[in-house]
C-alpha cells in the first residue's frame, strides 16, 4: 500500500520542483541579506513538497479513465485497482489544503495564494483541458511559471526581475519538455482522447514548435549579464549549455526518432538547473 500511494503522489519529480524552489529562496535570501534559516527551508519544501504531491494525486483521480487506456499509465494505483478512487480524492485533497493552511499560517498568505495557484491551475484548468483544448500544453506550463514566486515570497515580497526571469525561463522549457512526451507516447495520448496542439495542428508543426521554444532562451540567458546579476562564469556555462540544447532540439526536429527525442528529454532535465546554479554561484557584488 505503501508504495501504492508512493506512485499516486509521483515523488520522482518532486525533487526537480523543489529544486526551483530552493534557487529562488536561496536568490532571495541574497538579495535582502536576510540570515538563513533552517527551520524556515525545511518547512517551506516540506509543505510545497507535499501540495505538489497531492497535486499529481488529484490529477490522478481526475485522469483515471485516460490512464486506464494507456500503457504506459494502465498500472498506475488508481486504473490497476490498488487504491480506491475516494481514498485517492480524499487523501490528496486532505493534503493538499493541509499544506496550503500551514503555509498560510507559517511562512505567509502570498507564498500561501503562490502555491495554491500552482496546484490549483495543474489541477482543475490544466488536467481537464488536455482532453478539451489545443491551448492546454500553455496552461500546464503557468503552475512551473510559479515555482520561482513560491521560493521568492517565503522571503520577501513584491517582484524582482531574476524572478520573473526564472519563470520564464521554466514556462519556455516546459513546452517542448511536453511536446517530447507526447510524441514518444502519440498513440496512447490519442487513443485516451488528447487534444494537445500536436494533435490539433499536426506533428510536423509542433516539433517546429519545440525547436523556436529553445530558441527562445538564447537571448534570456544574456538577462542576468545585463542586469548585472551574474558574471562571465554563468554567460559561458549559459551559452555552452543553450548551444547543446538547441543542437539537440534541431536533431529532434530533423530525425524526429525516439532515440533523439529521449537525449533531447533527459537533456532538458538537467539544462535548467545547471544554468540556475551557475547564475546563482556567480553573483555580482
Amino acid at each position: 500500500m505503501f508504495k501504492a500511494y508512493t506512485e499516486l503522489f509521483r515523488l520522482k519529480p518532486i525533487g526537480l520542483i523543489l529544486s526551483m524552489v530552493l534557487f529562488a529562496h536561496f536568490f532571495a535570501l541574497g538579495e535582502t541579506g536576510l540570515e538563513f534559516n533552517w527551520t524556515a527551508l525545511l518547512l517551506l519544501l516540506g509543505t510545497t513538497g507535499i501540495a505538489n504531491a497531492a497535486s499529481f494525486g488529484l490529477n490522478q483521480y481526475y485522469e483515471r479513465d485516460a490512464d486506464a487506456k494507456m500503457e504506459r499509465t494502465k498500472n498506475r494505483p488508481i486504473p490497476s485497482g490498488k487504491i480506491l478512487p475516494k481514498m485517492a480524492f480524499v487523501s490528496s485533497l486532505g493534503l493538499f489544503i493541509v499544506s496550503i493552511g500551514l503555509q498560510y499560517v507559517l511562512i505567509n498568505g502570498t507564498t500561501a495564494l503562490a502555491t495554491l495557484l500552482c496546484g490549483g491551475i495543474y489541477i482543475w484548468t490544466y488536467t481537464p483541458l488536455k482532453s478539451r483544448s489545443n491551448l492546454s500544453t500553455l496552461v500546464g506550463s503557468l503552475p512551473g511559471a510559479l515555482l520561482p514566486f513560491i521560493g521568492w515570497f517565503s522571503v520577501t515580497q513584491g517582484f524582482n526581475l531574476v524572478i520573473v526571469w526564472m519563470s520564464l525561463m521554466i514556462f519556455l522549457w516546459q513546452i517542448p519538455h511536453t511536446f517530447v512526451i507526447i510524441f514518444r507516447y502519440n498513440d496512447e495520448f490519442a487513443s485516451a482522447g488528447g487534444k494537445q496542439l500536436p494533435f490539433v495542428i499536426g506533428e510536423k508543426a509542433a516539433l517546429r514548435q519545440s525547436l523556436w521554444y529553445t530558441l527562445y532562451n538564447i537571448p534570456l540567458i544574456f538577462i542576468p549579464v545585463l542586469f548585472k546579476v551574474s558574471g562571465g562564469v554563468y554567460l559561458f556555462t549559459a551559452i555552452l549549455a543553450t548551444s547543446i540544447a538547441v543542437f539537440l532540439v534541431v536533431k529532434f526536429y530533423q530525425q524526429h526518432n525516439e532515440k533523439s527525442a529521449k537525449t533531447f528529454f533527459f537533456y532538458m532535465l538537467i539544462y535548467l538547473p545547471v544554468i540556475f546554479v551557475v547564475m546563482a554561484t556567480n553573483r555580482v557584488s
